[in-house]
């Protein structure tokens, strides 16, 4: 699968599961209403933090050694770690899992929540997410990315029907059960894809179980890789569960009621936060269609440079007018998602829309040197950099949030930060160990683009106000014009065929 169309599968997958996820969350509100939703939030959060610390770095693991050991023709050590990732992520899972079986009651009861049920379906859920994890990290190291966006597409596609079809049913006897219904959907979703992406891993896989495997030094070069990506992938959540512990209080103190503090921050992190973090979708799926090429490259001698400077011009062509055209278009976007909200708040989230849409810059781009970082195999300096940076963010969200003029606008500094803070010291790492460099007229002529298709669509929307639906298509359809009439020399350079070929194995 060639480089291009593997990013654009990734793509494409990612936004339709994020509407569907969207579509998901609408009825399943309305179903369990705010006190219910409230406690599927908080289940969901230590499920996603517990899958982080289960599985959290084993598909980038398997996708940088297994296109590491092909391009060493070493195919022993690919049936190495896949089958290690998989006894050790699933046994781990399996143990997490028996602990929120064991405490989960313990646990409901410490948030103050009915949810004891929910946190026992962690069992099954734990452990099926560590085989997803492990069998898409095996096709993204053969550099095939279709099963995995094919696996997370059924995955939405079932959590969507039988999620809401169990919340239904279950809510029937009380809210707590409705949330347990929720779950079991979740699991169902997560079984139909696993069948799905085991299946074909049977189908095209079978040379795996030939042959010899490898020797105890692989195994430990996966373990070593594997829990440094996993401790680097907990931090962000560690630090995201310190800025919501630690901010209600800090806004208080800045002056804001209980009441009002505890809004602003469902305004940045629930409303702004899930329409300003869709254009990651492209960073992500750049990043993880080029970790296995450019390991594949650096492993052959080549070093990949060719590939490492397209792959990021594609990035930054992608990701600037995307998000900023989210930002252009948030005003009459957040009116149609949250037709009650206020005036006040609706210029609070603007701004909050704006300045975070320079932290998902910084994101994207440090997303990309990251995996560059994971290509040359730095799995420590990744977790040390990603830790000096979560630090950071932490403080600035404790000291600023609590500064009457900063206020909630404290969390968009930190997220500047912590990303910006990353980036330039990856950059500096990557200077030494890579040769490749980017063209600041061509990044001028960008950020010089995307400024005019913003101040064109935003200019637009605020004049035109006869037809809220008709004026964004119209206002999107203009800003793409404007965007790409500019741009045309820099696509021109950044789309030549052989972009999208994908390298012959020698």
């Amino acid at each position: 699968m060639g480089v291009g169309f593997g990013a654009f599968v990734l793509i494409l997958s990612g936004f339709v599961c994020k509407l569907l996820g969207l579509l998901f969350r609408l009825p399943l509100t309305r179903l369990l209403g705010i006190g219910g939703i409230g406690i599927f939030q908080l289940v969901m959060t230590i499920y996603a933090f517990a899958l982080v610390i289960t599985s959290g770095g084993v598909t980038n693991s398997l996708s940088k050694l297994i296109s590491s050991a092909r391009a060493e023709n070493k195919q022993f050590k690919v049936k190495t770690y896949f089958f290690r990732a998989m006894s050790f992520s699933c046994l781990f899972a399996l143990g997490v899992g028996f602990v929120f079986l064991v405490f989960g009651k313990f646990i409901s009861a410490f948030q103050g929540i009915d949810a004891t049920t929910s946190y026992m379906l962690f069992l099954v859920l734990l452990p099926l997410g560590a085989l997803l994890a492990c069998l898409r990290g095996f096709f993204q190291g053969y550099e095939n990315m279709l099963p995995t966006a094919v696996s997370q597409v059924v995955e939405q596609v079932f959590k969507f029907v039988f999620g809401l079809l169990f919340a239904y049913y279950f809510s029937k006897i009380n809210v707590g059960a409705g949330v347990f219904g929720a779950f079991l959907g979740i699991v169902l979703s997560e079984l139909f894809s696993f069948i799905y992406i085991f299946i074909l891993f049977l189908l095209k896989n079978k040379h795996i179980y030939k042959g010899e495997s490898g020797a105890k030094e692989d195994k430990r070069e996966f373990d070593k890789a594997n829990f440094l990506l996993t401790l680097s992938a907990c931090i962000l959540p560690l630090v995201n569960a310190f800025d919501a512990l630690v901010i209600v209080p800090q806004l208080m103190r800045a002056g804001f009621s209980n009441a009002d503090a505890t809004s602003l921050f469902g305004l940045q992190s629930g409303i702004v936060g899930a329409i300003l973090n869709f254009p990651l979708i492209i960073s992500m799926s750049v990043t993880t269609t080029l970790l296995p090429n450019i390991s594949f490259l650096i492993s052959k001698g080549s070093g990949g440079r060719f590939m490492i400077e397209k792959g990021f011009k594609m990035l930054l062509f992608l990701i600037l007018p995307t998000t900023f055209g989210v930002v252009a278009i948030s005003k009459p976007l957040l009116q149609i998602f949250y037709p009650d909200i206020s005036a006040a708040l609706l210029d609070i989230a603007f701004s909050l829309m704006f300045y975070g849409a320079f932290a998902i810059i910084f994101t994207a781009i440090m997303q990309y040197l990251n995996m560059l970082l994971l290509a040359h195999g730095k799995f420590k300096f990744i977790l040390i950099i990603t830790a000096i940076a979560g630090v950071l963010k932490g403080a600035i969200t404790f000291i600023f949030s609590a500064v009457p003029s900063i206020n909630i606008f404290a969390l968009v500094l930190g997220n500047i930060v912590l990303a910006s803070t990353v980036s330039v010291l990856a950059l500096w790492k990557l200077k030494q160990i890579s040769a490749f460099k980017v063209s600041f007229f061509e990044l001028f002529l960008l950020i010089f683009a995307t400024l005019l298709m913003f101040l064109a669509v935003f200019t637009f929307l605020k004049s035109f106000t006869n037809n809220t639906y008709l004026g964004m298509f119209l206002a999107i359809l203009m800003g793409m014009v404007v965007y790409f009439v500019i741009t045309v020399p820099y696509a021109i350079k950044i789309l030549p065929k052989r972009m999208f070929k994908k390298h012959k194995e020698s």
